[in-house]
């Protein structure tokens, strides 16, 4: 690879990741929104059944929100022509995003410093969403603990 393409692909890399991130961010800032008014005084049955809704629509949020990131990187692949099709960007993205890497489907060796950056962001962004609901979870008090 030409050194001189080294600094625009981290450029991409880089702002790439600033935008998964934001938009990551806004996924849980907005869970966390929805957490906070759904938080009441129930008791038993009840708040185990509001609790457990609750958690499962978070994973199916933050989940959602993966998605999107990971189609951000597909998007960045196809406009770049790296890929002939969305289906294989897709693939790439998802192998990569989540670090599973079967190294079935590869970039182009030129842009092959967006596999590691990609595998970066999904690692530190499936890192806040496991932060994010070990916390939601401390504070539903699972096991017991009642409020």
């Amino acid at each position: 690879m030409e050194t001189t393409l080294i600094p625009h692909h981290l450029a991409i890399a880089a702002a790439m990741i600033a935008a998964t991130t934001f938009v990551h961010g806004v996924f849980v800032a907005a869970a966390a929104s929805v957490y906070r008014a759904a938080k009441s005084n129930l008791r038993g049955f009840v708040r185990f059944l509001r609790d457990t809704v609750v958690l499962v629509l978070v994973v199916l949020w933050l989940m959602f929100a993966h998605a999107i990131e990971m189609g951000m990187w597909a998007g960045v692949y196809m406009h770049y022509d790296m890929f002939a099709d969305w289906e294989t960007a897709i693939y790439f993205s998802a192998a990569s995003y989540t670090t599973l890497g079967f190294g079935d489907v590869l970039l182009p060796d030129e842009w092959r410093i967006l596999s590691g950056a990609t595998a970066a962001n999904g690692l530190l962004l499936f890192g806040l969403s496991a932060a994010f609901l070990f916390d939601a979870a401390g504070q539903l008090h699972l096991g017991g603990n009642r409020n």
